[in-house]
């Protein structure tokens, strides 16, 4: 008898902490969005799959992992464009098949959450959508509208506080490096990427998360074009250690509950804490590697 075979539309992306432990299940494809630094999703035609489609894959993951599974994965881009009641049956399904799930999650534009209701939202959560990736990338407006990140920072404050609000889980990204050599544009990212962060601080006592990536040029992207064209010029590792320092600096002393990595692939310097109570044991570690460069990590072993 053969093994029935999960859809993937390649290349497949996932957050680092979905790797080994998640089912991986396709509920779109592509993204609807398309920032001028993206490369996964820039070849791929947005689409919706059909639910009776992703249903199967999810019945046929218990066929080829039996009941293993206990984190589950959708995606493409921004899986959570799709309609509440899609994900509502997608997720009750899930838990239904896989007895010992625990957790479903999906990458979401701000877009994506604030056009859901907040009964929705809370619908959604009680099914079992517990948490969401969310591209944050910078609290500046109009760096947001360079990299054509098509919201603001009003959006995506309202869509978070709406997320801790419905009981799901937020994980932000922000992304050093965004403002090239630009030293006053770097220095407005990093003190309006800070102000945002400290209004995304929950009412309740949630855990929630947020990392920071370093700015990659992937081939075929807009970014690629403006670098060899001079239109853009990325920052060195000093300059993008001195960006993360002035974030973290501006960050308030009243955050709680927030769980803080720098510890993607792509950053020159591993960093992880809470906010704000390590503030100062991260800020040690920046100048400390500021003094120290050879301990960041080499050029060729950085990646998406």
């Amino acid at each position: 008898m053969d093994l029935p075979k999960l859809f993937y539309s390649e290349p497949v992306y996932r957050p680092p902490s979905e790797g080994k432990k998640s089912l991986l299940i396709t509920a779109t494809i592509g993204c609807t969005y398309q920032c001028i630094y993206c490369y996964p999703y820039l070849k791929k035609k947005f689409a919706i799959r059909n639910i009776e489609d992703i249903k199967q894959d999810i019945k046929s993951a218990k066929i080829l992992y039996g009941e293993n599974i206990e984190r589950i994965f959708l995606l493409d881009g921004n899986a959570f464009v799709m309609k509440p009641k899609d994900l509502i049956e997608i997720a009750e399904f899930s838990y239904k098949t896989h007895p010992n799930l625990k957790r479903i999650s999906a990458y979401a534009h701000a877009k994506d959450i604030t056009k859901k209701t907040d009964l929705d939202l809370k619908l959604i959560a009680k099914a079992g959508i517990n948490m969401l990736y969310i591209g944050i990338e910078t609290g500046d407006n109009n760096l947001l509208k360079l990299i054509k990140k098509r919201t603001d920072s009003v959006e995506i404050i309202t869509a978070i506080q709406k997320l801790h609000k419905a009981g799901i889980t937020v994980s932000g990204t922000i992304i050093l490096g965004l403002a090239g050599n630009n030293p006053e544009l770097s220095k407005s990212h990093a003190i309006k990427t800070a102000v945002l962060i400290n209004q995304l601080n929950p009412s309740n006592n949630v855990d929630w998360y947020i990392s920071a990536l370093t700015l990659m040029i992937p081939p075929e992207t807009q970014i690629e074009t403006n670098v060899q064209t001079n239109q853009f010029i990325p920052m060195t590792n000093i300059e993008i250690l001195k960006e993360l320092k002035m974030i973290i600096k501006n960050i308030s002393n009243n955050i709680h509950g927030c769980i803080f990595r720098a510890n993607h692939a792509s950053n020159y310097l591993t960093l992880k804490g809470n906010l704000s109570e390590d503030k100062e044991k991260l800020l040690n570690s920046i100048d400390y590697a500021l003094e120290n460069i050879d301990s960041l990590r080499a050029e060729y072993f950085r990646g998406l």
